[in-house]
């Protein structure tokens, strides 16, 4: 399948990167990082990890990565993976209260056969969407202060995506259309806890 081998090759590239970034945070005592998990991920059965690093009392840099292999029910399908590097500017300090960003996201999904909450996209009962997204966004977030060495972040972000899919019906008369397309989407909404280590805090 080709989801799984090119989630295999990506995922090498997402320990690869970072582990980059680990090395460079335990070989440079000034930089301060932190490791972070999304809730609101966690939530749709999608494990997720992200890595910051600081460049500056102002800026970072965060990477972070979602993985998502189910098949639910023997039709309801929910894979993707997907990797978001991003420059963040702190107001105040870095990992601290208000920041704006802009980041770049790029992945693959293979998901329909089911039924969104409020009615939304209701052709996802009867399709599915197999293919590639890569998009362009900003973002702004706010961290809370909970202990020296924990933070909770709230993050959302929009931004323009292309998006280069097949569209598969289960009704067998229909027949598979390919479609490729810009449009502006959601890149982020975001409920995390945040471990800073090295915390000066």
């Amino acid at each position: 399948m080709r989801f799984v081998k090119t989630f295999g090759l990506m995922y090498k590239k997402i320990l690869l990167t970072l582990g980059l970034l680990f090395g460079m945070s335990l070989g440079t005592t000034a930089q301060q990082w932190a490791a972070k998990t999304n809730l609101i991920y966690w939530a749709t059965t999608t494990p997720n990890l992200g890595v910051e690093v600081a460049l500056s009392k102002h800026s970072t840099i965060n990477i972070s990565a979602n993985y998502n292999p189910w098949t639910i029910d023997s039709h309801i399908k929910l894979q993707h993976w997907f990797v978001k590097p991003e420059y963040r500017y702190w107001f105040t300090e870095k990992y601290t209260r208000a920041f704006v960003s802009a980041h770049l996201l790029g992945g693959e999904f293979d998901f329909g056969g089911f039924r969104p909450p409020f009615r939304l996209f209701d052709a996802l009962v009867q399709r599915y969407y197999k293919g590639s997204i890569v998009a362009l966004g900003v973002g702004v977030g706010y961290q809370f202060y909970i202990s020296p060495h924990w933070n909770l972040e709230l993050s959302a972000g929009v931004g323009v995506a292309r998006l280069d899919y097949d569209r598969i019906s289960r009704v067998a008369s229909e027949p598979k259309r390919h479609d490729t397309r810009w449009m502006p989407i959601p890149t982020e909404i975001g409920l995390s806890f945040v471990y800073l280590f090295n915390s000066r805090k």
